[in-house]
């Protein structure tokens, strides 16, 4: 009996040690796979089989992208410093901060749609093929990425 229950237990512990293991690497797995850069022209390039004149072309787009997220960036936190340094006063000015926030709140969500229309241009560039491809690894990014989530 007390060989019984002393195999038991070890059957027990190995088995909850496998699942730990396998389910740590099934998740360390999915979150390597979704990670993904879309913005690297060489990355996509290689993923989607582009030609030298889409790497092109992809290159002049994102680069158009990148200058207007930076841009948007550097309002945003004008826009947040602003904020900050209104709330650290020994009163602050409730309407004041509010304005703060619609800005940050407007550049944000010029920031989206300027996503967005890099994505549409992007995906103009692409054979039918690369466009599921593309728009599968969009889907991805969007869909796994949580509020917060950088």
């Amino acid at each position: 009996m007390k060989r019984i229950l002393m195999l038991a237990a070890i059957v027990a512990v190995f088995s909850t040690g496998l699942s730990f293991a396998m389910s740590r690497w099934l998740v360390s797995r999915r979150q390597r796979q979704a990670v993904v850069n879309v913005h690297d022209t060489a990355w996509l390039k290689r993923e989607l089989n582009l030609t030298a004149v889409q790497a092109r072309d992809v290159e002049k787009i994102e680069h158009e992208f990148q200058t207007k997220l930076n841009t948007s960036c550097a309002e945003h936190c004008a826009a947040r410093f602003a904020l900050g340094d209104e709330l650290m006063k020994s009163k602050p000015d409730a309407e004041k901060a509010r304005a703060d926030v619609e800005r940050m709140n407007q550049v944000q969500a010029e920031s989206e749609r300027a996503t967005l229309d890099h994505i549409l241009k992007v995906r103009t560039l692409l054979t039918d093929e690369q466009a599921r491809q593309y728009s599968a690894m969009i889907h991805d990014q969007v869909c796994s990425m949580t509020m917060g989530t950088p």
